[in-house]
């Protein structure tokens, strides 16, 4: 299991997506817009694959 601390810099909502940017401590904060590419950027930070089953 890892361990990663992130944290959402200048989040807003915007016509009902969330958008913003992502940093995983100690490295560049990452655009995203919407909530699935959130989940993506959390999953690869992990080190995770994402099942789209």
């Amino acid at each position: 299991m890892r361990t990663v601390i992130v944290r959402l810099v200048e989040p807003e909502q915007s016509g009902g997506q969330l958008r913003g940017l992502l940093e995983e401590v100690g490295g560049e904060a990452v655009p995203f817009t919407g909530t699935d590419a959130l989940i993506e950027l959390l999953c690869s930070a992990a080190g995770l694959k994402r099942d789209r089953a």
